[in-house]
């Protein structure tokens, strides 16, 4: 029998099992290492600081965790972090991933002062969990997942700035403070798709935290500020696009965060800065880089496919506003 038990309640090492078999599919799905998101949520679990829960069996006087999920919640936003179940205990009568979600989804709706629920689970978003975020009432945005092989040497003749911008400037990362970045993205991101998904995009303060969380947590992998590059504006000197790339293996990247001003789009500015930064990450003889675009965003899903970018697979934003 299988009981839905508080996740404060065990040790990061009692959910090895299942943080080694989260690892692999992260690994296969999304070429991805896992593992150093998977040491954080042993460090947090042992600290008894994660709020969630474990689906585990009891008998015979032990208890084996078959899955488990956390979310956290800060103000009036809650956020479910991540939902895993073992693949034997997916399906049949158990559904171990509805119950837990399920559970997740009480609890933060029943919290006080919680009027806004943010989920994106990457690895795997089977079709039944989108229909149960439907059920109550979250909206949904299809993210979809590229990759694009960077052959594992440097550019060819050409290859890297082809695109010029004569009254632009392409800087290392270094050339940018966090609150200018911050900016960029509070406007970059005005009446856009992706701050309905994530309501960091929204302000100053929230993309603040966007910033610190890139440079200094390891969910979207080690910052590389060597492949990240800003562009400013020659006669204003003003931040008006970047791109913010990580590592998430030791061969392969991922780009964090493409923007670009909206007066600006349009131009070439967005193609010139991911230009840049696959040129250095070829130099650095990188096998891929990935990224993920929401599907909506049509004009920068067409440039990523249009320079090499293939879809490696999708998954779900689900978004769930308190109403009146």
């Amino acid at each position: 029998m299988a009981d839905v038990l508080d996740l404060r309640q065990f040790r990061g090492t009692q959910l090895d099992g299942l943080l080694q078999a989260e690892s692999a599919e992260w690994d296969r799905l999304l070429d991805w290492d896992y593992q150093p998101s998977a040491d954080l949520i042993r460090q947090y679990v042992d600290a008894r600081i994660l709020p969630g829960y474990v689906l585990a069996e009891r008998g015979f006087g032990r208890t084996a965790p078959l899955g488990y999920g956390f979310f956290v919640h800060e103000a009036r936003k809650g956020m479910i972090g991540n939902l895993f179940v073992a693949p034997e205990h997916r399906n049949g009568t158990l559904d171990g991933e509805h119950v837990l979600l399920e559970q997740m989804i009480a609890t933060l709706t029943a919290t006080p002062g919680v009027e806004r629920i943010e989920a994106q689970l990457m690895a795997f978003a089977p079709q039944k969990l989108g229909e149960c975020f439907a059920a109550h009432g979250f909206a949904s945005f299809r993210r979809v997942f590229l990759e694009l092989g960077l052959g594992g040497g440097e550019p060819a003749n050409g290859a890297e700035g082809t695109t010029h911008l004569q009254d632009m400037r392409l800087e290392p990362w270094g050339g940018a403070s966090y609150e200018e970045a911050a900016r960029l993205i509070q406007h970059a991101y005005r009446e856009h798709v992706d701050s309905r998904i994530n309501d960091q995009y929204r302000n100053f303060a929230g993309a603040i935290r966007f910033m610190h969380n890139i440079a200094h947590y390891p969910g979207c992998g080690q910052f590389d500020a060597s492949a990240s590059f800003i562009a400013r504006s020659l006669r204003r000197g003003a931040l008006e696009g970047m791109i913010l790339a990580s590592r998430v293996k030791p061969d392969v990247a991922h780009i964090t965060q493409i923007c670009v001003l909206p007066e600006r789009q349009g131009h070439g500015l967005g193609r010139a800065l991911l230009e840049r930064a696959l040129g250095s990450l070829r130099r650095q003889r990188l096998r891929a880089v990935t990224l993920t675009v929401t599907g909506e965003n049509a004009g920068a899903l067409a440039l990523y496919r249009r320079v090499g970018f293939v879809d490696l697979n999708e998954f779900d934003a689900y978004v769930w506003e308190r109403t009146a």
